[in-house]
């Protein structure tokens, strides 16, 4: 415990080893979750420390004592908060890229629809943007892919992801069965335009992402038609010729 800092009591851990108090929810019950909502000071210190060491000097590099190094932080916090090294690992999975689509949301709200998807794709490079909190996330993507519950984990924080993209579009919670399956197909793809040219340029940092943005504008806006008072779903994403979209060849 840092001096000055006031004892409190022993939260109850839970089944991963990290305590239920800074547990994160990507499943919360909020159509725009926040999956560290209520995480104490110190064990964002410690999160960002970790988060840092693996974008400079990769997963490898990340040990406990290393943390409590770079956060100032004693090495007994990190057991307190996180439980173990695969706790702290699922915290900062459900950290990565989290900032920046809070920050995105808050310049979304209240936007008038004629405004929404241009300021979309400006988002969209914005995350892209985010070179450091990508690293972290390729760095992390092959021992997630090699681990169930952590797989499982980021498979739960892409709902949320594409939860935040139709919150973007104005879309959330419009539409049937059926036409949430649209709705779906689109964040999705979002998401993969997003993952896929951040990808790119953490290879070539001199790529020029405005380029494949500009078309990806051109292609949003032949594609979806924003929410004019439909409930139909289904009625917003039409190709330029005006049959639905459903993915087969014509």
């Amino acid at each position: 415990m840092r001096s000055g800092e006031s004892p409190r009591p022993e939260p109850p851990a839970g089944a991963d080893g990290r305590h239920a108090s800074v547990r994160a929810d990507p499943g919360s019950a909020s159509s725009f979750g926040d999956p560290l909502a209520g995480l104490p000071e110190t064990a964002r210190k410690l999160l960002l420390a970790a988060k840092r060491i693996i974008a400079g000097d990769g997963f490898g590099a990340l040990t406990l004592n290393r943390v409590a190094a770079e956060s100032g932080e004693n090495k007994a916090m990190i057991s307190y908060y996180f439980g173990n090294k695969a706790g702290l690992v699922a915290a900062v999975l459900d950290s990565v890229i989290h900032d920046e689509y809070v920050v995105s949301q808050r310049r979304m709200k209240g936007l008038d629809p004629s405004q929404r998807r241009e300021q979309v794709v400006r988002e969209m490079r914005h995350m892209s943007d985010a070179a450091d909190e990508f690293v972290v996330f390729f760095e992390l993507l092959p021992h997630v892919l090699r681990d169930e519950a952590l797989r499982r984990r980021i498979a739960e924080l892409y709902k949320w992801y594409w939860d935040a993209k139709l919150e973007w579009l104005g879309l959330a919670g419009r539409g049937g069965t059926a036409g949430d399956a649209e709705l779906l197909g689109l964040s999705q793809i979002l998401s993969a335009v997003i993952d896929g040219l951040a990808l790119q340029a953490a290879i070539d940092p001199d790529m020029d992402l405005s380029v494949p943005y500009r078309v990806f504008a051109r292609m949003l806006a032949g594609a979806v038609a924003l929410p004019n008072g439909t409930g139909d779903a289904a009625a917003l994403l039409r190709d330029a010729g005006g049959a639905p979209v459903d993915g087969r060849d014509a």
